[in-house]
C-alpha cells in the first residue's frame, strides 16, 4: 500500500513540474483567479480576519500568485506557501515576495499556527485526508482560526469527472456532504459551502469555509 500511494504522490508531482516547465501555471493561474476572488471576498464578508493582523498559509501554492495576493492586505503579517513540486516553489522564489516551502503536505510539521489556511484546487489530491485536517486542526490553526478551500473536481460536478485520466492526475472524488464531513469529524464548527461560477454542465468551485 506505501508504495502504491508514494507511487500516485510522485505521479501527480510530475505532472506538475512538468507543467511549471511549460508555464501552464499561468493558465492554472488565470483560470483560477475568479474562484480565489471569491474566496477572498468570503473571508472578508463572513469572517473578521482581515480586519487585524493575520498569519495566512497556502497549501498546495503553485507558482505563490495566491501568496502575493494575500500580501496585499496590510494587515497580512506572514504568508507561507507549501508545494511538493519544486519547479512551482522554484517560480514563486523569483518574486522575492512571501515565504515558500517544497513539502509534501502530508508530511509537514508546524511550527506555527495561522489565522487563516487556505488551499485552492489542491485537497483532493491528498492521500491520507484525515491525517491532514487533523494536523490542521491540532497543531495548524489559532484557536480563532479559519480554514478555507476551493476545489472544482468533486462528485456533483460531473465534468471534472474524467480529469484524472485526462490530465494523469491521481485524485479523490468526494462529494459535498463527504467534504464537509472530513471538516465535521476533526471539530471545525460554522461550516459553510458555496458554488461559484455555476453554468451549464458546470456545478461551479465548491467553497467550504469552517471554523475551528
Amino acid at each position: 500500500m506505501e508504495g502504491s500511494i508514494k507511487k500516485n504522490m510522485n505521479k501527480n508531482i510530475d505532472t506538475f513540474n512538468k507543467w511549471a516547465k511549460e508555464d501552464k501555471d499561468k493558465s492554472m493561474q488565470l483560470n483560477h483567479t475568479a474562484s480565489v476572488e471569491e474566496m477572498f471576498k468570503i473571508i472578508h464578508n463572513e469572517t473578521d480576519k482581515f480586519k487585524y493582523p493575520f498569519k495566512f498559509l497556502d497549501l498546495g501554492c503553485g507558482n505563490g500568485w495566491v501568496i502575493r495576493k494575500a500580501l496585499e492586505h496590510s494587515n497580512c503579517k506572514f504568508a507561507l506557501g507549501i508545494d511538493n513540486a519544486e519547479n512551482m516553489i522554484n517560480k514563486a522564489l523569483k518574486h522575492k515576495k512571501g515565504n515558500f516551502i517544497t513539502r509534501n503536505i502530508e508530511d509537514y510539521s508546524y511550527k506555527g499556527k495561522f489565522d487563516i489556511i487556505f488551499s485552492m484546487e489542491t485537497m483532493y489530491y491528498i492521500n491520507d485526508i484525515e491525517k491532514v485536517f487533523n494536523t490542521i486542526y491540532h497543531k495548524g490553526l489559532k484557536d480563532d482560526g479559519i480554514m478555507i478551500i476551493g476545489i472544482d473536481h468533486y462528485k456533483e460536478n460531473e465534468s471534472s469527472l474524467n480529469w484524472s485520466k485526462d490530465y494523469n492526475l491521481d485524485m479523490k472524488t468526494l462529494s459535498i456532504n463527504e467534504w464537509k464531513d472530513e471538516f465535521l469529524n476533526f471539530g471545525f464548527k460554522k461550516i459553510t459551502h458555496y458554488q461559484y461560477g455555476k453554468k451549464k454542465e458546470w456545478n461551479g468551485t465548491l467553497i467550504i469555509l469552517a471554523h475551528k
